[in-house]
């Protein structure tokens, strides 16, 4: 079965358009965590009690697979540029770190999660905060203006990593740094599996090979991409398409609990060069 972006496209905003309306975020039985709160999502992916207690109610609907806040290191009064920005969780986080003479531009294409945002920003009362409704490939943001891009298991769902990695090159000063946390492997996922459109714009993770060439391909410098904490494999045996291969090809089973328990999530840091 082959699936055009436009179709992965539409189908990433449909799933996550229906997140932004949802009151628990991602846990669906599909996602193998129908018990699980956002807070224990969120502290099983790098989150303290202070990240978890600082933003408005609302803003973590547990989407993440790390925090990317935290590897950016951000100082007062910089500018930072959240890609698939959802809810704003990460945009609160970032907009306490750079604190009233920064600012956090945070950018979603889907027009539900801009809403929710734009809401627990009223909640907040945070001012150095905005979101834009735009997409992650022709992100609506000046070139040269982001001190820092971050993000949160965002990219593995563009239907065109290049172009935004190549965006993302392209909004940051120069020296910038690119901090994001995304799901990686090691391992090429089963034909099925990679097929599959629920696992498309659930949590397929991209090839750490992959991800290095892309971000040299970028044109970015210093590049890092390394395996974090291993993610919930569940997701994987979740899926319906998976499922009935599985059960028409028992042997295949052995094979997708391979792959399932090569994910991790993944520190991916790269800096834009100076020159």
């Amino acid at each position: 079965m082959s699936i055009d972006a436009s179709e992965i496209r539409q189908a990433v905003r449909d799933r996550y358009g229906s997140k932004a309306v949802e009151e628990n975020g991602c846990c669906t039985p599909s996602c193998g965590c129908e018990s699980t709160t956002t807070d224990e999502i969120g502290r099983a992916v790098g989150y303290d009690e202070g990240d978890l207690s600082s933003v408005p109610e609302g803003a973590n609907l547990g989407l993440g697979c790390g925090n990317p806040v935290a590897l950016a290191s951000l100082e007062p009064g910089e500018t930072v540029v959240d890609l698939g920005a959802g809810a704003g969780f990460d945009c609160f986080l970032a907009a306490e770190r750079v604190g009233s003479a920064g600012r956090v531009v945070g950018v979603d294409m889907t027009p539900e999660m801009v809403e929710r945002a734009r809401a627990n920003q009223a909640k907040s009362g945070a001012d150095n905060v905005e979101f834009r409704l735009g997409e992650i490939e022709a992100l609506p943001v000046g070139d040269g203006v982001a001190d820092a891009v971050i993000s949160n298991c965002v990219l593995n769902l563009s239907a065109d990593r290049p172009r935004v990695l190549a965006e993302a090159l392209r909004v940051l000063k120069p020296g910038g740094r690119l901090m994001i946390s995304d799901l990686v492997s090691e391992m090429e996922a089963p034909a099925f599996v990679a097929s599959s459109k629920d696992s498309l714009v659930g949590c397929l993770p991209v090839l750490v090979s992959e991800y290095e060439r892309e971000l040299a391909a970028a044109g970015f410098a210093e590049i890092r991409v390394e395996q974090g904490r291993p993610y919930p494999s569940e997701h994987i045996f979740g899926d319906p398409q998976v499922q009935a291969v599985v059960r028409e090809d028992p042997a295949r089973a052995e094979e997708t609990r391979a792959f399932a328990e090569s994910i991790h999530g993944g520190v991916i840091q790269a800096v834009k060069p100076r020159q």
